[in-house]
């Protein structure tokens, strides 16, 4: 038999309905993401409250349906009164209601969580992202005073039904128990974010953005546990698993729960009762507050503030509202969120862009060219959307009003420390203003705005850049002096048209009836002005091509006529030489032939023929009045010189 507790169960309903309903008035008042969150977060408990508390009433008519059964069978002669299927309708009721009406509200649950998600990412989400740096929670006392006070009636009521069902088993009311309690916990949350709010609001949509991520994780459980379900084999008397319960939220609103199961799991590993050590039960029954001591700690440590030698802080100071400066040393204030120091880093020089940042030396790819086309830079796409990026100048032609152009400037500045002129920079200068260095950057902003619109692009693209930077430079510090900084740089070194077209930078509404739209060229701007340069470039390459091609073909003419001079010249010299080796050679034979003007002809002869068959094979014949027929074998057995080979003797 279940421990059934109705009462409980109203007082879980009850309680329930109230947060949910004044959850839902503090997302309207404060228009808060976090407050959105758990508001859906107790619309769904008040669904789980309802449903436990009815399925509370089904168990108890059933029970009370057995006991009055069994007294009738108790009395009863003959059992045949109760063969028939019209007995126990009680008992029938639950089983449909566990059957069909428990995936129902699983579904409901479903779609409720899936709505709560796609309204406040569609609704609150995307708003708060785009509005970041604005964004503002309102009603803040309000919400501080009703959160706290939800949280700590949830918590009481949460606590003591939780224990109730832990120490009574009464399931039923385990899961309403643990909404309630989770409830708790998400107004003492909501409690903390407000106060963070008083200085940064963002935190809200930080925290907001965690609970609908934890809303969809609770999602993902419901129809794992649903689908899960239909595929649980059926055993009878066992009993169903409450589909409604949330695994999830009763492990956050009972961290506890942990350690009973770790305990078993250790108990079970090491082969005796870990859980029942002393280590284990401190633990168990200290952990909670060692955490909390730590982080009241931790809370505590911002009253301390370190001050470095080269550092300069301001002490804002929420409750009495002023400031003051702080020197480098070690100084006292009120815990964070009531009091923040702001610190500064005068006599150093810092640095921002105006326009488009670019990459830095990691983030550019290696050996690649900067293309005007191919452009690269932080935020590129974020600034053109919000037209951060382009810059109007000057045109120099009547007929074209203005240009867009790409800048990249850097701009370097100084605060000043010192006091100079009677007057100290860093406190009646810098630190006068809620956040100088945006202020800095809007004057900067401007400046450079104004300045290209009243110079030609083409002025500032090839020749005018150094009095462009100076001039510049100048007018941000006539403007900055009074906030106490020196501008010691001013860069134009990257200047660019930019790699869209006119048609994709300018935004056009539809154009009205009987009006036609402007006609924008859909050409990069970047290609309109590199096309004439390219042409101009690639006419003087081909001119620079061609004067080289005809100084090839004269020095080749020259070289050929060289050549042939040189061929006639050397042709010439061999004959002439060839001619007086000849006559040489008849004047030496002139005397000997005048000597023995028979026998040196033979003589002659003979030493030629000699010379000519000095290496052939010679073949003599000598014999008188007889014929001879000889046949010659002129293959040779072995090559000649074979025989002539040395051969190295023994040694």
């Amino acid at each position: 038999m279940d421990n059934i507790d109705k009462r409980g169960g109203f007082w879980n309903l009850l309680i329930t309905l109230l947060a949910a309903v004044g959850s839902v008035v503090l997302a309207v008042v404060t228009h808060s993401v976090t407050s959105y969150g758990i508001a859906a977060f107790m619309v769904l408990g008040f669904v789980v409250a309802l449903v436990s508390l009815i399925h509370m009433a089904l168990r108890e008519r059933e029970q009370q349906e057995a006991r009055e059964l069994e007294e009738i069978q108790a009395g009863a002669t003959n059992e045949a009164l109760f063969e028939e299927g019209e007995v126990l309708p009680a008992k029938r009721s639950r089983e449909q209601f566990e059957k069909w009406g428990m995936p129902v509200v699983a579904l409901v649950m479903l779609a409720l969580q899936i709505f709560g998600i796609y309204y406040i990412i569609t609704n609150r989400l995307n708003v708060a992202y785009d509005t970041l740096d604005s964004w503002m929670v309102e009603g803040k006392y309000i919400a501080l005073f009703g959160a706290a006070l939800m949280g700590l009636v949830l918590f009481l009521r949460g606590q003591f039904a939780s224990n109730l069902s832990r120490m009574e088993k009464q399931r039923f009311l385990q899961a309403g128990s643990d909404y309630v309690l989770f409830g708790a916990y998400l107004n003492f949350l909501f409690a903390a974010v407000v106060a963070v709010a008083f200085k940064d609001a963002a935190v809200d949509v930080y925290v907001g953005t965690g609970l609908v991520i934890l809303l969809g994780i609770a999602a993902v459980e419901n129809l794992l546990s649903m689908i899960f379900e239909i595929y649980r084999p059926r055993v009878a008397g066992r009993e169903s698993r409450l589909l409604y319960q949330s695994r999830l939220i009763g492990l956050i609103a009972k961290p506890e729960n942990l350690f009973t199961t770790a305990g078993q799991i250790l108990d079970y590993q090491f082969g005796f009762k870990v859980s029942e050590t002393w280590g284990y039960q401190f633990l168990r029954e200290r952990l909670g507050v060692v955490v909390g001591l730590q982080i009241i700690l931790l809370w505590l440590s911002t009253t301390i503030v370190v001050i470095e030698p080269s550092v300069r802080g301001k002490l804002v100071d929420g409750a009495r509202q002023q400031s003051e400066l702080l020197d480098p040393g070690i100084h006292l204030k009120l815990p964070w969120p009531f009091a923040s120091v702001e610190r500064f880093y005068p006599d150093q020089v810092h640095t921002f862009y105006v326009g488009l940042e670019p990459l830095g030396e990691d983030e550019r790819p290696a050996d690649h060219p900067g293309l005007w086309l191919e452009p690269t830079g932080k935020d590129y796409d974020s600034k053109k959307k919000t037209g951060e990026l382009f810059f109007l100048t000057g045109s120099g032609d009547d007929k074209v009003e203005a240009n867009l152009m790409v800048a990249s400037v850097p701009v370097q500045y100084r605060i000043r420390s010192t006091e100079q002129d009677g007057k100290k920079w860093l406190e009646n200068g810098w630190m006068l203003y809620s956040n100088p260095e945006q202020l800095l950057r809007n004057v900067a902003n401007r400046e450079v705005t104004e300045y290209f619109l009243t110079h030609d692009f083409e002025n500032l693209m090839l020749k005018g850049r150094e009095q462009a930077q100076a001039e510049l430079r100048d007018n941000i510090q006539e403007q900055a002096e009074i906030m106490g900084v020196d501008i010691l740089f001013v860069g134009l070194a990257d200047l660019r048209p930019p790699a869209e077209s006119p048609e994709n930078v300018v935004e056009r509404g539809e154009p009205e009836p009987g009006q036609e739209g402007p006609n924008l060229n859909n050409m990069p701007v970047a290609a309109a002005f590199e096309n004439p340069v390219s042409a101009q470039v690639d006419g003087q390459l081909e001119i620079y091509n061609a004067t080289k091609e005809s100084q090839r073909l004269v020095a080749e003419k020259a070289r050929e006529v060289e050549v042939l001079q040189y061929h006639a010249n050397t042709t010439s010299t061999l004959r002439v030489k060839e001619a007086e080796a000849r006559a040489g050679r008849l004047r030496g034979a002139e005397q000997p032939f005048r000597q023995a003007p028979k026998i040196y002809p033979l003589w002659s002869y003979l030493t030629t023929f000699e010379r000519a068959v000095e290496n052939a094979r010679k073949f003599v014949v000598a014999t008188e009045h007889h014929e001879l027929e000889v046949d010659l074998d002129l293959h040779e057995a072995i090559r000649r010189g074979m025989t002539d080979i040395k051969v190295p003797p023994k040694k």
